[in-house]
């Protein structure tokens, strides 16, 4: 092998010093304890979790905040940034280049350079005048006409470029993971805002008809008290009932215009634009039987923050091998001016005005009184520090999915059993309705049996929202997507 292709060999595949990243290992259970039955098969749909409800103007406001979301297109903006910085670490690995190029006029002091003086009279007279004597730098004033290249190229021989070279493609990486972490961020709560937005708008309705069926029984109470059939605790309490809910009703609607604005915001649009959108009462979405049984644990290793953790893991590893690098002598080979240089514009690119220098050079730290051990003391510690990040990354994934699911399957529950008593309230109202008609009962046991159903009825609202905020939190937690990492 040839001298130069042995050195040009050294300067490709020259020693890494530092340690190599190697990913960690993390114990992971085989399934969720909150899980329920056996593993479940893949399924693609869950691929695009809000399309399970089966609400296409939730689908339209999702796909709305994919492309809108401020959240989003920030990330977006920080992953370009993050792959600029990449380029920038890749190019210190060739060398560097610069084009010089100047024509200068420029005149030099005759009183410090080129003058002389002689006695004219040859008698001592002390009369002197200035001669033309240009002395050694020449004329006073002079051009000069440069044009060239400088170029130095710091020789990767430790691997500080190359390990820098990796650590900004992890640091892209983990960009990217923590881009997808702000859009699934992003679309769980456009859907937690919807079903909110939904449960509100309900429970208005419920209110207003709460407010009526008071007004109601407060105008029978009265009469029947005026009669003297009833007493004046009655009219009183009835009276509080009706103003307790009426309170209600104000709270319940500066609830809905501040979550309709919030939701605005999510999707890029002016806060007031969106009220009309919600004119009408929607229904809530179902999250019933949303989840497959026996979800496998694996899942969370998609989490977009746990991957983002272990990119950034790699990153941190790889940049102890930038600062042990220092250790070492930095050599570059360097070339100056290699150009053209001339006092007269006709002689510039003429041969003898050609000009260049070419050479290496090596810079050593020997004595910096523990800067560079500094540095790496303090790359082990950030690594030590991203390792234990990864790792509670992992653990507290695993608590939230474990806590989502808990909440998810303690709410269905919930849900079932307050379903059964709206059934059975309504049933009973039913019921005093067919007696009321047959002259068995009076109009104030009817509205009170009513009363009773809005009662349950708002009880029921405030868990179909819980219950499908659960599931929403459920497909957070294992991070947006099961089966697939696109993007809507």
């Amino acid at each position: 092998m040839s001298a130069r292709r042995y050195l040009l060999c050294l300067i490709l595949s020259g020693c890494m010093v530092g340690p190599d990243y190697k990913k960690p290992e993390t114990a992971m259970p085989s399934e969720f304890v909150e899980s329920q039955g056996e593993p479940a098969g893949t399924d693609s749909d869950l691929c695009q979790w809000w399309k399970q409800f089966d609400d296409p103007f939730l689908d339209e406001l999702i796909e709305e905040a994919y492309y809108a979301n401020f959240d989003f297109r920030i990330a977006l903006e920080q992953i370009i940034e993050a792959r600029a910085q990449y380029k920038i670490q890749s190019s210190k690995l060739w060398p560097e280049i610069d084009l010089n190029a100047a024509a200068i006029r420029s005149r030099n002091s005759q009183s410090v350079f080129g003058s002389t003086t002689t006695d004219t009279t040859g008698v001592g007279t002390g009369v002197e005048t200035t001669t033309a004597g240009f002395g050694t730098f020449g004329p006073p004033v002079q051009n000069l006409f440069q044009v060239g290249f400088d170029a130095i190229w710091e020789l990767d021989l430790f691997g500080k470029f190359r390990r820098g070279k990796r650590a900004a493609l992890y640091d892209w990486e983990a960009t990217k993971d923590a881009a997808q972490n702000v859009l699934i961020t992003a679309l769980s709560e456009v859907a937690r805002d919807y079903v909110s937005i939904c449960a509100l708008q309900q429970k208005i309705e419920i209110t207003r008809e709460k407010i009526w069926a008071d007004e109601e029984l407060l105008k029978l109470t009265q009469v029947l008290f005026d009669a003297g059939l009833n007493s004046e605790i009655q009219v009183e309490n009835l009276i509080a009932t009706l103003e307790s809910d009426t309170a209600a009703l104000p709270v319940l609607e500066a609830a809905l215009k501040q979550t309709v604005y919030a939701l605005a915001v999510l999707l890029g649009r002016q806060p007031e634009g969106l009220l009309a959108d919600f004119e009408e009462a929607r229904p809530i979405p179902s999250g019933s039987g949303k989840i497959p049984v026996g979800l496998p644990s694996d899942l969370l290793r998609r989490r977009p923050d746990v991957r983002q953790a272990e990119r950034q893991l790699a990153a941190a590893t790889e940049r102890i091998g930038v600062a042990v690098a220092d250790l070492f002598p930095h050599v570059s080979l360097t070339g100056n001016n290699y150009g053209y240089e001339s006092a007269k514009l006709n002689k510039w690119f003429k041969p003898l005005s050609r000009t260049w220098s070419i050479g290496p050079s090596i810079n050593w730290d020997l004595i910096d009184f523990g800067r560079t051990r500094g540095f790496i003391d303090a790359s082990k510690s950030v690594q030590r520090q991203a390792l234990l990040t990864y790792e509670k990354a992992v653990v507290s994934s695993l608590r939230d999915v474990e806590g989502a699911l808990a909440a998810y399957f303690e709410e269905e529950k919930r849900e079932m059993a307050l379903a059964a008593q709206v059934a059975a309230d309504f049933r009973s109202f039913e019921l005093t309705q067919e007696l009321f008609e047959a002259g068995l009962a009076t109009d104030l046991q009817v509205l009170l049996t009513l009363r009773t159903v809005l009662d349950s009825e708002n009880s029921l609202v405030d868990s179909m929202q819980a219950y499908t905020s659960d599931l929403i939190a459920v497909y957070k937690a294992l991070g947006g997507d099961w089966e697939c990492s696109s993007s809507p």
